[in-house]
């Protein structure tokens, strides 16, 4: 018998998870909290082997309370969320799942099924990166479409709103990923970045680089049919002649000059 705590301050989310947990035989529930402070309380106290977890509650966010509880006394986590932008720090404290409120009873066995498994290999250990960040990575596909990439920095993994990168830039064996306010490093291969945003607004013009139409604040004609595109930010890039059919025709689609 899986042991289960449920911590959420909206009564109706706490109502809907106690249902679909009560309609599982192999969950025992052994209480429902509204905020962070009770749920530090209840699991020091009753030690459950799963619990349901909302992010933003007020007196204590569902993140503060792992702080408090320490790594060491963690159960399995599953979070329970309407924000996407917390998959990234949810990956970093090893949780079971990320379900993106609103879900169905479908979806929470899926999360449930998958802390089953765990549950029976023993205490938690840390997941090999590419593979939960591949689980966040479709988890937010789903849900939100082309408009979320996953990518992995340093040692995390942040999903970047696609619509706030200007251009992606080859650079040596890494790729400048220029966003909104900041530039990103990231060891990936432009191919496959490209194929990533192919259906975002993104414009393979070089070898080297791809820009955001979105983002380009001016096209210049160049010899020979290549273009030079002028970036918000203002940075300038000339298409390569590889890539001349393909600007045209996207342009063409977008109702650009061409």
């Amino acid at each position: 018998m899986i042991r289960v705590l449920v911590v959420d301050d909206e009564p109706h989310a706490r109502q809907k998870l106690v249902k679909f947990i009560e309609a599982m035989p192999d969950l025992a529930l052994i209480g429902a909290c509204q905020n962070g402070r009770e749920a530090v309380e209840m699991v020091r106290r009753e030690s459950p082997d799963l619990v349901f977890l909302d992010i933003q509650m007020p007196e204590l966010g569902g993140f503060e309370a792992l702080e408090r509880l320490g790594r060491d006394r963690l159960p399995y986590i599953i979070f329970t969320t309407a924000y996407s932008e917390y998959a990234a720090r949810a990956f970093e404290v090893e949780a079971v799942d990320y379900l993106l409120k609103p879900f169905d009873a479908t979806r929470f066995e899926r999360a449930v099924a998958r802390a089953r498994r765990l549950l029976g290999e023993g205490p938690p250990k840390t997941a090999p990166a590419g593979g939960v960040a591949e689980q966040f990575a479709a988890l937010l596909d789903r849900r939100l479409g082309k408009s979320r990439l996953m990518v992995k920095v340093g040692t995390g993994i942040r999903p970047l709103d696609v619509a706030a990168i200007l251009y992606v830039e080859a650079e040596g064996d890494y790729l400048k990923l220029r966003v909104a306010g900041e530039e990103l490093r990231i060891r990936e291969r432009m191919k496959d970045i490209e194929q990533q945003l192919a259906d975002a607004g993104m414009v393979r013009i070089h070898r080297s680089v791809l820009v955001n139409l979105d983002h380009v604040r001016e096209m210049k004609p160049k010899k020979h049919g290549d273009y030079e595109f002028l970036m918000s930010d203002g940075t300038r890039f000339v298409s390569g002649p590889t890539y001349r059919a393909n600007v045209k025709r996207l342009l063409e689609q977008r109702g650009r000059p061409g």
